[in-house]
């Protein structure tokens, strides 16, 4: 299954809980770098311990690097943007969303 997670798109630095598949997770999403140069980060906690520390997150690809982190949350984030386009706090629910698809649909 795919899960559409809401962001708002007037917090560069924001942390929030969900719960997919009767997994508790913490999703912790932060703007690092300077102006010019800035880089999202994502970190996830899953039971209070970090499955996911901060990392780079990119356009159209899975958040969670290595297998073991897929299968401890069952499933990966992506975030999903028009055109390619480096994901941004100020294109959140607009050119840029965030999904949980899950480990089922992801090896389907």
């Amino acid at each position: 299954m795919q899960y559409e997670i809401e962001l708002n798109n007037s917090l560069p630095n924001q942390t929030f809980p969900t719960t997919i598949n009767k997994v508790e997770m913490e999703c912790a999403i932060k703007l690092a770098g300077q102006e010019d140069n800035q880089i999202m980060l994502f970190a996830l906690k899953v039971d209070n311990d970090y499955l996911c520390p901060f990392v780079p997150v990119f356009a159209n690809q899975g958040v969670m690097p290595y297998p073991y982190m897929i299968s401890e949350a069952g499933g990966n984030f992506f975030f999903i943007t028009e055109n390619g386009e480096y994901p941004n706090y100020t294109n959140f629910g607009t050119t840029c969303n965030l999904y949980f698809i899950t480990e089922d649909e992801l090896n389907g």
